[in-house]
Parts: C-alpha cells; structure tokens; sequence
C-alpha cells in the first residue's frame, strides 16, 4: 500500500489541495507543511537514533566479549526505530554469552557476573542514553515538543496504543499541536479579547 500511495502522492496531495475551500486554503496548507515538516524531522530523527544506539550497542557488547556483537548491536539498533523495542537485545546477549561459556568447557556458576552482569550494563548503559537523553533531545528538536512531553507522550502511547502507539505517539501529538496552534489557539485568542 505504501508504494502504491507513494506512486500517486502528487497527484492525490493536488486533488486534495483542489477540494479545500479557497478562503481557507492558505491556512490550511501552511498546517500542512508544518505537519509534513514535523513527520519528516521525527522519521530522520529516528533513523539517527537507530545508528547511534547501533554502534553503542555493538561497542559495548564488543567490550563484554558478547559473540557475534556486530550483528547483535545492529539488529538491537534497528529494533531501536520503535522507541524502547530494543530490549529483545538484552536477552539475546545474554543467551549468546551463556551459549559461548558452556561451548568453552567454562564453568557457568563461576562465570555468572561475566555471562549476566557485563551484557546487561552495556545494554542498560546505552538503553539509558537512548530512553533519557537521544530520543527526547532529537525527538524535541524536530517537533517542537519539549523532552518532559515527548516522554509524556511516548509513555501514554504505548499504554494506550501498544507497538503502534509507541510507533506513532510522537508524530501524531506533533500533528495536534500543530492542529491546535494553527486552528484552535486563534479562535481561542480571539474569543478572549471579544469577551
């Protein structure tokens, strides 16, 4: 559906753009472009997000001695395009140090802080940095929304939607601030000084 709605996106947007009333036209396209202008800045964002929580995943897996770190970090990173769904790394982690102790003749029970502990600081260490610092500074940037609401946002779509509310709760809150600054506030405001 994505490639076919691609495919036929200019010519679908003018047909659209030709049935909204002309006095509201202007407004409603300057919305529009805002709202563009926000999913687009969320979708790179994102995607930057994702190489960065790759190469630190791999990083600190590599410095854990976890097999196969490269590959493990990104696929943990990929997983990482929907915020917080990269915890499916940390258990991978730590199956595959287990997996590589016991196929080394190691004793697991003398080896445990090197097979769970060190997998699970690098996973938590880089977890904390996309949770708390990547996502809410770039998601903030490219929607005009401050860190403390794009937490608040993220945490509300994912209890209320699931994946996809974690998947779509940033651009759509974007998309109604911008809904409610362009139609809402002046009507608002106007209102207001009337009264």
């Amino acid at each position: 559906y994505f490639f076919f709605f691609a495919w036929h996106f200019n010519s679908m947007s003018q047909t659209v753009v030709r049935l909204i009333p002309f006095t509201h036209r202007p407004q409603t396209l300057h919305a529009l472009r805002r709202m563009d202008t926000a999913v687009r800045g969320f979708v790179f964002e994102r995607l930057l997000i994702t190489v960065i929580t790759g190469v630190l995943y791999a990083a600190g897996w590599a410095l854990t001695d976890v097999p196969y770190w490269f590959l493990l970090g990104v696929a943990t990173g990929l997983a990482s395009l929907v915020p917080y769904l990269s915890a499916i790394g940390w258990p991978l982690a730590v199956i595959l140090k287990y997996a590589d102790a016991v196929t080394a003749g190691q004793s697991v029970p003398t080896e445990w802080m090197a097979i769970l502990l060190w997998p699970s600081v690098a996973y938590l260490v880089v977890q904390f940095i996309e949770s708390w610092i990547l996502t809410p500074w770039l998601q903030s940037h490219s929607t005009d929304m401050s860190a403390a609401t794009i937490l608040i946002v993220v945490f509300l779509g994912g209890a209320v939607g699931g994946l996809f509310g974690l998947i779509f709760a940033i651009p759509v809150a974007a998309c109604f601030k911008i809904l409610i600054e362009e139609f809402v506030r002046p009507r608002w405001l106007r209102w207001v000084r009337e009264a």
